[in-house]
């Protein structure tokens, strides 16, 4: 062998964010000048760098490279050994490469989030979302735990024990319940919190949020029903006092009519029933009653888009596409960015661009829409992404590729 390569120290420690380096020792056995390249394999490779990359060494001379290791504080780089090779590529004699191997060991960090959807609800009984956002390089599981200063609340997670895999965004739910009906008054606001406890020794992370409590019996029901009490007294004395002696009155007088003209009427009425049914024999049958069209159907709907697309592109991804005779009411829409990605998100209707959202600004975006969009049949709903720069991949995804998701609720109406 006409080189020899050999590296200083074959294990090295490194907390991602930071950097840690050791010397590789190069000799050229040969007996020209020999130019050497160097080149790091293994999946350390994106974040490792060689200084010099390039040397040139006489024969039987010596000298020293230093292979520093830098990886980034996120979520890709998962905790543990890595394995790597220095590759050491002569230029006269490239049969003599050598590849001294070594490990890098990536320490673990930890960096957890939670956001509570909505921060205020209302009613007596409400739900909110709870995105629980691992950042860090290793599964955290956390403890959440919920309740209110006053006691009045039920908060209750759903589930309250959760593991969130790295560089990954889980979704849990709490359920918040008032413990008593409030019959009257003004509507009263009940705060509340929500704590989420890592595992891994950080310190709590505490959310808080509010439910508003309307009464049963509000002030304008309350006059409604005084108003219908009154008009029903009303009419009732007016009944007792006005209406009931004018009708014994008339009743009085008309009894008083001769039996002689009631007896005639008779006679004609019975005359005139003979006649009827003589021309009731010979008639056809009455019409049967028209019948009535059956009418539309209504049903809760939901539907999921997805849109992936890589730096600098934009997709619009497969759309939502109604029946000849299936419209739509879209009520509330939930958009997810779990990634961090920057970039622009638009949601259109019929080709006509309806929202439009800055991925910057999206984890978890709960919009609800005070007036319902109504879809016409036959018409589309489409999600278009515009990807400027990706965040860092899902577990299991493939990188620098933007990914949003929308959830679409509301009421479909399906013609008869």
């Amino acid at each position: 062998m006409t080189t020899l390569a050999a590296l200083t120290s074959a294990v090295l420690e490194v907390a991602p964010g930071s950097q840690s380096a050791c010397e590789l020792t190069l000799r050229n056995n040969g007996d020209v000048v020999e130019e050497y390249r160097f080149q790091v394999v293994g999946d350390a490779a994106p974040w490792a760098t060689v200084e010099p990359g390039v040397v040139s060494l006489y024969p039987g001379a010596e000298t020293v490279v230093v292979v520093s290791f830098h990886p980034p504080r996120s979520a890709a780089v998962p905790a543990g050994e890595v394995p790597f090779a220095v590759r050491v590529l002569p230029t006269e004699h490239p049969e003599s490469a050598a590849a001294p191997e070594g490990v890098v060991r990536v320490l673990a960090f930890t960096d957890t989030g939670a956001e509570l959807t909505p921060r205020t609800s209302r009613g007596r009984r409400a739900k909110h979302e709870l995105a629980l956002d691992n950042r860090g390089n290793l599964p955290v599981t956390v403890q959440v735990d919920g309740g209110d200063p006053d006691g009045r609340l039920l908060v209750s997670p759903r589930p309250s024990i959760v593991t969130v895999p790295p560089g990954q965004a889980v979704f849990t739910t709490v359920v918040v319940r008032a413990n008593q009906r409030l019959w009257r008054g003004q509507p009263v606001t009940h705060p509340f919190q929500v704590t989420v406890t890592p595992d891994d020794g950080a310190r709590p992370i505490t959310l808080d949020g509010a439910i508003v409590q309307s009464p049963v019996l509000s002030p304008t029901l309350a006059r409604v029903v005084a108003g219908v009490l009154a008009l029903v007294l009303a009419a009732i004395a007016a009944w007792f006092l006005l209406l009931k002696p004018a009708v014994r009155s008339t009743a009085k007088e008309s009894v008083k009519e001769p039996l002689t003209q009631v007896a005639e009427k008779a006679a004609n009425a019975e005359q005139l029933a003979k006649e009827a049914k003589a021309k009731a024999e010979g008639s056809p049958p009455p019409p049967p009653p028209p019948v009535q069209p059956p009418a539309a159907v209504h049903a809760n709907y939901r539907f999921r888009l997805e849109n992936t697309v890589a730096n600098g592109g934009t997709t619009s991804g497969s759309p939502l596409t109604l029946g000849a005779k299936t419209s739509l009411s879209i009520t509330d829409l939930l958009f997810q960015a779990p990634q961090g990605d920057t970039g622009k998100v638009e949601l259109l209707v019929d080709g006509q661009v309806l929202l439009v959202f800055s991925l910057a600004n999206i984890r978890d975006i709960d919009h609800h829409v005070a007036t319902p969009v109504d879809v016409p049949a036959g018409k589309t709903v489409t999600l278009r992404t515009t990807c400027t720069t990706a965040g860092p991949p899902l577990a299991g995804s493939a990188a620098n590729s933007c990914r949003v998701w929308v959830l679409l609720t509301g009421v479909s109406h399906t013609a008869p």
